[in-house]
């Protein structure tokens, strides 16, 4: 994002005392050498008086083995000028970083030709025609990408060719948040899983005050699209089966979207976090059809009944019973949620009584990772935290 944008930007570890051992935790500990290791991006989300809704949200983050040397290289998306929504200088590019093997990056991105085109937003790796080399997926405000790995240190544009440029929506390119690779029918080939926010065009946003400022609007004031999920079809190309599948029933606001089987059926659900609106759970029935199953199961809102500004979301076992669970992020006065799968498709919200209730209540966060950052065998809880609004209060 970019820093005259986001009020607040930090991390935070979470260890809930109901989830981990007796043992008191050592303490975890990380250096920030960006500097010096040579990662000098700044994102553009090139703010405008109009408060364009895009400016509060750019910046996805990719970690990859891009070259195959046995260490993670760093993927980053950047936003574009406003109003065209293009990358009209080197300030908007998206950046890739070579790893050094000695803790240092070198910035690659012309010769791998990852550059991109219009105003990123997210990024999901993934092999999807299983030739040992990741491929990279662009959601954007504009046209998504797909480049392919050519397995050289370049990669190639295959998005016309593949198909996969977004969902249409009354005739036009849906505003896409994040992205998903999942084998959802069990064929051994990647498809893809793309959130959709809402529509929205350049500097037509509606007009919204903080005090006597104009502000960014709350997303109540934007209408809701569907998401959009692609199968591969083995050949480079992918079909829009969105329709077919049951994915575009559901009118939504998409942020982050995390893949698990919950149920151990063998097949892959998708858990989708909706931004004021409430969540998506499609449950997945045989690789054919989806149904969407998050009220019923105890996610599509909040303990208390409400949908709140979920963004970013993981989706795995936190407390060890080899089953996986939830836990999403939103704004400050919302806490973050975190639901642990009980048994008979129901989740059990333990946001309160684990401690991250609490913990959160003062804080806006991004996107997230369940993690054991000590190797003690307890997964940890951590967070991006930033703000949708630039005159918001700071709180640590």
């Amino acid at each position: 994002m970019n820093l005259r944008i986001v009020a607040l930007a930090a991390a935070l570890i979470l260890l809930p005392a109901e989830l981990c051992s007796s043992q008191a935790p050592g303490p975890i500990r990380f250096e920030e050498i960006a500097k010096r290791a040579g990662i000098d991006f700044v994102t553009n989300s090139s703010p405008t008086p109009n408060k364009n809704q895009p400016e509060t949200m750019v910046g996805g983050v990719a970690l990859l083995d891009y070259d195959g040397d046995g260490y993670l290289d760093i993927y980053v998306v950047n936003g574009a000028a406003i109003p065209s929504l293009q990358k009209e200088g080197p300030q908007y590019k998206n950046r890739l970083y070579r790893n050094n093997h000695d803790l240092t990056f070198t910035d690659v991105t012309d010769k791998a030709g990852l550059g991109g085109a219009g105003y990123g937003m997210g990024v999901a790796i993934g092999d999807y025609d299983n030739d040992g080399w990741p491929d990279i997926y662009l959601a954007n405000v504009t046209g998504n990408q797909l480049f392919h790995n050519n397995g050289n240190g370049t990669f190639t544009d295959v998005t016309v060719k593949a198909g996969v440029g977004g969902g249409m929506y009354k005739g036009k390119k849906m505003w896409s948040v994040s992205a998903a690779w999942v084998d959802y029918n069990n064929d051994g080939l990647l498809d893809l899983f793309v959130s959709n926010y809402v529509e929205w065009e350049v500097n037509h946003d509606p007009v919204c005050t903080a005090g006597k400022e104009r502000a960014y609007c709350d997303p109540k004031w934007y209408k809701p699209l569907p998401n959009t999920l692609y199968r591969n079809n083995g050949d480079g190309t992918f079909t829009d089966v969105s329709a077919e599948t049951g994915i575009a029933d559901h009118l939504g606001k998409g942020m982050g979207v995390a893949i698990a089987d919950f149920d151990g059926d063998g097949y892959s659900d998708i858990f989708v976090a909706n931004d004021k609106s409430p969540n998506f759970l499609f449950h997945n029935l045989g690789g054919k059809k989806f149904n969407e199953i998050a009220e019923l199961a105890g996610e599509a809102v909040t303990a208390d009944g409400k949908p709140i500004s979920s963004m970013g979301v993981d989706f795995r076992d936190v407390n060890n019973d080899g089953k996986p669970d939830i836990w999403y992020t939103a704004l400050e006065k919302e806490s973050f949620p975190l639901l642990l799968y009980d048994s008979n498709m129901l989740f059990d919200d333990a946001t309160a009584r684990s401690g991250v209730g609490w913990a959160t209540m003062k804080m806006s966060g991004w996107g997230n990772g369940i993690y054991d950052f000590d190797n003690d065998g307890w997964k940890d809880l951590f967070v991006a935290r930033g703000h949708v609004l630039d005159n918001s209060e700071r709180v640590m």
